[in-house]
């Protein structure tokens, strides 16, 4: 009997992953969410500059009132930056013949500007950490939970200590502290201008210390894999370990981290948030969504009270819902994922 092609069994396993996944209609709905998400926020921003007429930090005096209570969606403003009165109290009458501007979702705070675009950057940010905190966490997680799982003895040992060592720390306070100490040394460094200030220290705070739970999955899988025949043939044939580790086991334990992969990008995106709220990483005037939530409402440092007059619902609401669909979004396809992946656990 002649066995079949690795590249039929590849597409023949394809298949049958896709055939179970598009079974859970709120899977298939959030990847497709997901995709239009991150489309959006990578080729939106100057597309909305260019049909607007003005960018994300654009400052619209005129977009405020005489409380620095910013307009809501769908408004349109005098197009000028700057005031063009002496009086500090006249903000809502702009010159005659004045051409005016469009605020998809109206204002973003005190300085008028222009919270559709802010989302959208903030958005791109948000993502940004969230996805290269997950990558270095299931990097550090992979090479750990692979070494512990398939060497065993003192290896495995060492990496466990370790793990609950990390676990033993409340993660937050943990994050807080070093990020205002020794993440403060890296908050400017943008890699030439590829990253916003703040994102790299957020990505190397979180996943250097959110690999834990990834080490043990892999570490599981890995025990239960070094058994299999297809890895004892290939030490019989002298495959060297790191071999073995490379082609026969971690190809196999991908799959599920890609699944608990979108799992850890939700909570990443819900602590950037806290920990922006916090002071920690991300801050003003960069956007973020966690940076939109502070403009209104301040910092734990410096928390700013409600008052009617000068906030608006907007402000915190346009924001919250992204941060609250997007989590969602990715926990329900990683859901869908895992229930593809291994149809028969509960």
């Amino acid at each position: 009997m002649v066995a079949a092609p690795a590249s039929s069994r590849d597409r023949s396993g394809s298949r049958v992953l896709w055939t179970r996944f598009k079974r859970d209609r709120l899977a298939v709905a959030s990847g497709v969410f997901l995709t239009l998400l991150v489309a959006a926020i990578i080729v939106g921003p100057p597309i909305a500059t260019r049909i607007l007429g003005h960018g994300p930090n654009d400052p619209f005096p005129y977009a405020v009132d005489i409380y620095l209570k910013p307009v809501g969606p769908f408004s349109r403003v005098p197009d000028l930056n700057t005031s063009q009165s002496n009086d500090p109290f006249d903000l809502g009458t702009a010159p005659p013949g004045t051409p005016t501007t469009v605020l998809l979702l109206g204002g973003d705070g005190p300085l008028g500007r222009d919270m559709f675009e802010r989302l959208l950057i903030g958005g791109r940010v948000s993502l940004e950490v969230a996805f290269g905190a997950s990558l270095l966490a299931v990097l550090i997680g992979l090479l750990l939970g692979g070494l512990a799982g398939y060497f065993g003895g003192l290896v495995d040992a060492v990496v466990s200590r370790l793990t609950d060592f990390i676990m033993a720390f409340p993660l937050l306070l943990l994050l807080i502290l070093l990020g205002n100490t020794v993440a403060n040394d890296i908050t400017f460094v943008t890699l030439h201008g590829l990253l916003q200030p703040g994102v790299l220290s957020l990505i190397l705070l979180i996943g250097l210390f959110a690999w834990f739970y990834p080490a043990r999955i892999v570490r599981a899988e890995v025990s239960a894999l070094k058994e299999r025949e297809f890895v004892e043939s290939a030490r019989m044939i002298g495959a060297s370990e790191w071999r073995i580790l490379r082609t026969h086991i971690f190809p196999h334990v991908v799959p599920v981290l890609l699944a608990y992969s979108s799992f850890l990008v939700a909570s990443n995106i819900l602590i950037e948030a806290g920990l922006t709220f916090l002071n920690v990483g991300v801050r003003l005037p960069t956007a973020s969504w966690g940076t939109l939530l502070t403009n209104a409402w301040g910092t734990y440092r410096n928390p700013q009270p409600y008052d009617p007059q000068r906030m608006t619902i907007w402000v915190t609401i346009f924001p919250t819902l992204a941060i609250l669909v997007t989590a969602i979004a990715w926990t329900l396809f990683g859901e869908g994922l895992r229930r593809a992946l291994a149809p028969r656990s509960r």
